[in-house]
């Protein structure tokens, strides 16, 4: 056994943050496989790590151990928790990043980090990530030790996040995320969308003035012109 850990964190690349927790993770199992989501996300953003998590689910292999680490509250009561899903599972603090995700999920079960055995001694009230969630994924990695990482729990934090709202005639979304080429992503997703055109038709405008065409590539719309294209996660 060899799960794959997968890293998410607002640490950036140029402090020493990622390197530690790689090291960690390393000296608990020098075979382990370990790859990067991202380390830009904003700092203390839960709600950008959130989206991102879910924009990268569907493709993890399965199994995987995602170590999310974008905490504000480090340090404080909040709890750190390992969450088992169908797919894998899912390691850091208890405070929504990990909403979007399961929200997609029928089951899962949550269990707070609590047994010391699997920590990195000692342990810093600043930097769970190297001392608490990084050896946790670490040791998982290894063998099936989920059920000894501590108790469970359906305490699980859920973030409020924005919904797309509906009337008769129309749906109305929000921007959530701008990645780094501009590309600004809704909450309207592609099957609401196709099966409100059927009933109504669609058109689809920015700031209720700039109507904006769909188009099925980037590359599709005139050259500086606002267009609408459906994202690799199905989202306008």
């Amino acid at each position: 056994m060899n799960r794959p850990i997968a890293l998410l964190s607002d640490f950036g690349l140029k402090d020493h943050y990622v390197g530690s927790i790689k090291s960690v993770i390393l000296k608990i199992n020098p075979k382990a496989i370990i790859f990067d989501i991202t380390h830009e996300v904003r700092p203390q953003n839960i709600r950008e790590a959130a989206f991102l998590l879910y924009s990268v689910s569907p493709v993890l292999p399965k199994g995987t151990i995602v170590v999310a680490v974008v905490d504000p509250g480090v340090g404080s009561m909040r709890q750190a928790l390992c969450i088992k899903t169908n797919k894998g599972f899912f390691i850091g603090p208890n405070n929504g990043i990990f909403s979007m995700v399961l929200n997609n999920e029928d089951h899962f079960e949550a269990r707070v980090l609590a047994n010391d055995r699997y920590f990195h001694q000692p342990v810093s009230m600043t930097f769970h990530g190297r001392d608490v969630f990084s050896p946790a994924a670490a040791w998982l990695s290894k063998g099936d030790i989920f059920k000894s990482l501590g108790p469970q729990t359906r305490k699980v934090h859920h973030l409020r996040l924005p919904q797309a709202t509906y009337t008769q005639d129309r749906i109305t979304g929000e921007i959530i995320y701008i990645d780094r080429f501009g590309n600004a992503m809704s909450n309207i997703s592609k099957p609401t969308l196709v099966k409100f055109a059927k009933l109504h038709g669609t058109h689809i405008t920015v700031k209720e003035k700039h109507k904006v065409s769909l188009k099925p590539f980037f590359s599709a719309g005139a050259p500086g012109s606002l267009i609408a294209v459906w994202n690799s996660n199905d989202l306008l």
